[in-house]
């Protein structure tokens, strides 16, 4: 009985226990909130990631996931219709609009404007903008982007190449995974189509494929393949980023492009003086696609509030100071920047157009991203790009 009675006292113990570690757990676990936005590429995605979770540890328990840039809008359009979205997703605020089109993104606005405008106020008014459609905020800019070019400044002395004219045309090596395939030819449009004053018709979609400029633009690109100027020569069509940056680092290419969150830890890597490059131009006024990287939260998202609260946190100065740090050219108007290769990048972003231009149907961007090169270069040739891309103009008119 003796035993017995030890045996109810230790149970009794036991249970007394768990109901005390159950509570500690469900007070350590907190709210479930998925952010998809951690990214791997960058080196400060996943320490501002750990931090955000530190922060909110036992009130949010927060999932970070990393990012599927390749297919981001299949991600996301899924995850909205199942019902049971992340709180918040990375997207590019510049672009938004495809989902505003749909009523999925949470119009951030009152959010922004509370407290006399005190969260808006943190931002740089030009990027804050980029996610603004009929005077709303839809999304939250993260940091600036856009392509530039990084070159080994060593094979340019060599080659007498002073830096101040490094912008025309050089053998250089370019990606063609992670949406960088058509990046000579998006960069290429703006430049020749803001020169000759048609930018503004070209973002309408009142320019037609088979316009000169078009051809002009298109040739141009082939021609840098043709004459064995895109490293590896055989290849360069399908090299991958990897094997662009391998080149790079072991001489082998004078010049590589980049996006510029990426600049300093490319630039890091390299055993050799580097120089930073504006992208080179196809007219007398440069142009470069870009944007801002960034966040936003989707309409039926079952815990709105929380991800306000957890956003502002991501882009605070605290977490955006990390950010910073890795040299990412960040948006956040009360950190101050203080790596000389991000000062660099912010000197070279003059240039850039932060806009949607044009032929914004999905199968456009898979057609540019993944087939337009090979058309190009491999096969069909300047004409038969320019009317695949005219097709493709007069099916979006007609949905209009």
């Amino acid at each position: 009985m003796q035993i017995l009675s030890q045996f109810k006292k230790i149970a009794a113990l036991a249970l007394g226990l768990s109901l005390v570690l159950a509570v500690s757990v469900s007070a350590q676990s907190g709210t479930k909130i998925k952010f998809y936005g951690k990214i791997v590429e960058y080196a400060s995605g996943v320490p501002m990631v750990e931090a955000l979770q530190e922060k909110f540890s036992g009130k949010y328990d927060i999932e970070g996931i990393q990012v599927d840039w390749g297919n981001l809008d299949k991600v996301i359009r899924v995850g909205i219709a199942s019902g049971e979205p992340a709180e918040v997703y990375q997207y590019w605020p510049q672009a938004i609009g495809r989902f505003v089109a749909d009523d999925m993104a949470l119009d951030l606005t009152p959010y922004l404007e509370a407290n006399g405008g005190e969260w808006k106020k943190t931002f740089i008014p030009s990027a804050l903008d980029t996610g603004k459609i009929n005077g709303k905020y839809y999304a939250l800019p993260l940091n600036s982007n856009f392509s530039l070019m990084i070159a080994n400044k060593a094979l340019l002395d060599k080659a007498g190449v002073k830096v101040p004219d490094a912008t025309k045309v050089f053998p250089l090596a370019n990606a063609t995974d992670n949406g960088r395939s058509d990046w000579i030819y998006r960069n290429g449009m703006l430049s020749a189509f803001k020169s000759a004053g048609k930018l503004d018709d070209l973002v309408a979609n009142k320019i037609p494929g088979t316009d000169p400029l078009w051809a002009t633009v298109l040739t141009n690109v082939k021609g840098l393949y043709d004459a064995g100027y895109m490293y590896p020569g055989k290849g360069a069509v399908t090299i991958k980023n990897d094997e662009v940056k391998a080149g790079f680092y072991q001489g082998k290419v004078a010049i590589m492009t980049e996006i510029a969150a990426g600049a300093s830890a490319t630039i890091k890597d390299a055993s050799f003086e580097t120089v930073i490059l504006p992208w080179p131009s196809m007219g007398k006024v440069n142009a470069v696609l870009g944007g801002c990287d960034g966040v936003f939260i989707p309409a039926n998202a079952k815990n709105k509030e929380a991800a306000v609260e957890i956003l502002k946190a991501y882009l605070g100065t605290d977490i955006q100071k990390i950010h910073a740090a890795a040299g990412l050219p960040i948006v956040n108007a009360n950190v101050q920047i203080a790596d000389p290769v991000t000062k660099r990048v912010v000197q070279v972003s003059a240039d850039v157009e932060i806009r949607e231009f044009g032929l914004t149907l999905s199968k456009v961007s898979e057609y540019t991203g993944k087939v337009l090169l090979g058309d190009l270069i491999l096969g069909k040739g300047v004409k038969a790009v320019q009317d695949k891309m005219e097709g493709f103009r007069k099916e979006i008119l007609a949905a209009k």
